[in-house]
């Protein structure tokens, strides 16, 4: 038995750290203890005073001396004056939520579940001002016969003393609502979410998504729950409602209260006309569910697909820029011109800037044969290199260049840059010369890298321009601008080119 005494703001406390009780939870650990009047519950914090830099712990300022019937309450909190260490004092209550559902593997009782229920909303706007972030079954005590919210504040507290990564450490995956995974800004909805997920698990012994982190996670961000089958038609509405990804389509908490207490009201058969009524609302939910999901899933897409192009576009740029500062390195006869091409002697040398394959695009490339996605590769931008060299009279250019492409080729390298060119097996179009490059939104680009029999061939590559391979790539196109500044440049002999990349 080790006695541990804690000064803090209120008093001096006493808890014994070989009697805990219940579980460990994300933000910390409860203990039988002592005070002057009796038994109480100790809560030490994970956080100790250098990960939170000695902030104030003001629970107790917020909730002591407030009329709350639903809410545990606090006794004392703050930072221990010997340890720097974080507590917060509290009553000994009977049980908790999770007690009773880890003894009921099928869900609660009904008449349990709409009590505790109706107390989680009413204790929420006891304490408006505050949101809870972390409501959860094994939050919710019964103490005095009546069911109160226990542990308001200690997220946010944890929150602005940690960083998102360890506070997402902390979240209870099954109850943490979308906005709480995007580190966005907690509010109401926040709460009404976790209330949400706590009547499904009540109702049926499980929470709406399972599996790993990850997985619950990308659920809670991307699937509209399933129905139960379990909950009347009309609560199994609300509860989809309540679970919607975007918070501002929640209800309030006031709604909450309205309509469950109604819910739990109705005893009266419902006749024909409610039932058929209900059903297709029941239906039209699931529906609007699962399309805002699926909207959402789109739109996350979108956004990272978006932010992983930004980061490519910025990737060239600077490969660009190191390419030329490279090339003038090796003599001061080399210019940049103010449209951004590298010349020296009779060489021109220019990567365009990266440009975006989106929807569209790839809508324009298809339209041939299936082309896009015959090439079997996710290509997310594209840009062209060139060096031109200018030949004696009669007056002619010659023009090499390649293809830039920021694709993913399902080879297990992920997303790279990747150079390739291209070459005509019948006549060339008027001007063009090979190797040459194509556009990203051209569909010879993806017959190309496909099996299908084409016109259009690849003259060498994909080669890895990125990385460890950017050094290749710069000593080649170094070879052909000092080729070109010297006239010596000339179309290959045959076609494709071996061994170039």
């Amino acid at each position: 038995m080790t006695k541990i005494t804690v000064r803090l703001p209120r008093g001096e406390w006493v808890y014994d750290d070989d009697k805990p009780l219940g579980k460990p939870g994300g933000f910390g650990e409860v203990f039988l203890g002592q005070g002057a009047d009796g038994d109480i519950a100790v809560k030490r914090l994970k956080l100790n005073a250098a990960e939170a830099a000695h902030r104030e712990l003001n629970i107790s300022d917020r909730l002591i001396g407030r009329d709350l019937v639903h809410v545990v309450p606090v006794l004392d909190a703050g930072q221990d004056a010997d340890s720097d260490r974080y507590f917060i004092i509290m009553p000994v209550c009977e049980y908790s939520l999770q007690d009773l559902m880890d003894k009921n593997a099928n869900g609660v009782d009904a008449s349990i579940a709409s009590s505790a229920v109706a107390a989680i909303i009413k204790g929420l706007k006891e304490v408006g001002d505050l949101t809870h972030r972390d409501l959860k079954p094994g939050n919710v005590l019964f103490h005095n016969g009546l069911w109160k919210i226990a542990d308001f504040g200690i997220a946010k507290f944890v929150e602005d003393s940690t960083s998102i990564d360890t506070l997402r450490d902390s979240l209870s995956p099954p109850y943490a609502a979308p906005e709480q995974w995007l580190g966005e800004r907690p509010s109401s909805a926040t709460d009404v979410y976790a209330l949400g997920c706590i009547i499904h698990t009540l109702m049926t012994g499980r929470p709406p998504f399972a599996g790993s982190v990850d997985d619950i996670r990308d659920h809670h961000l991307h699937t509209a729950p399933n129905q139960t089958g379990m909950l009347s038609q009309r609560l199994e509405v609300f509860v989809s409602h309540m679970l919607r990804k975007p918070p501002q389509a929640r209800p309030t908490l006031d709604r909450c209260e309205t309509v469950l207490a109604d819910i739990a009201a109705a005893r009266a058969p419902a006749t024909e006309a409610q039932s058929v009524f209900a059903q297709a609302a029941q239906e039209i939910a699931q529906q609007e569910a699962t399309e805002e999901a699926e909207r959402i899933a789109r739109e996350t897409k979108r956004r990272q697909r978006e932010a992983l192009y930004n980061d490519a576009a910025q990737e060239l740029s600077n490969i660009k820029a190191r390419l030329f500062a490279h090339i003038k390195e090796q003599s001061e006869s080399v210019k940049v011109s103010h449209r951004g091409v590298l010349q020296f002697g009779y060489a021109g040398l220019d990567i365009s800037d990266a440009t975006h394959l989106d929807a569209t695009h790839i809508s324009v490339a298809n339209d041939r044969r299936g082309a896009y996605e015959s090439a079997g590769l996710d290509v997310l931008g594209w840009s062209e290199i060139a060096v031109v060299c200018e030949h004696e009279a009669p007056r002619e250019t010659y023009r090499w260049s390649a293809s830039l492409l920021y694709v993913d080729r399902n080879d297990g390298n992920g997303f790279r840059w990747y150079e390739v060119a291209f070459w005509r097996m019948m006549q060339s179009r008027r001007g063009e010369t090979q190797p040459f490059s194509l556009k990203g939104y051209e569909a010879d680009i993806y017959l190309a890298l496909s099996n299908v029999m084409h016109a259009v061939n690849v003259a060498y590559g994909p080669c890895p321009i990125d990385g460890e391979d950017e050094d290749a790539f710069i000593d080649r196109w170094m070879g052909l601008v000092a080729k070109a500044a010297t006239r010596q440049l000339r179309p290959p002999s045959g076609m494709p080119i071996n061994n170039f990349c």
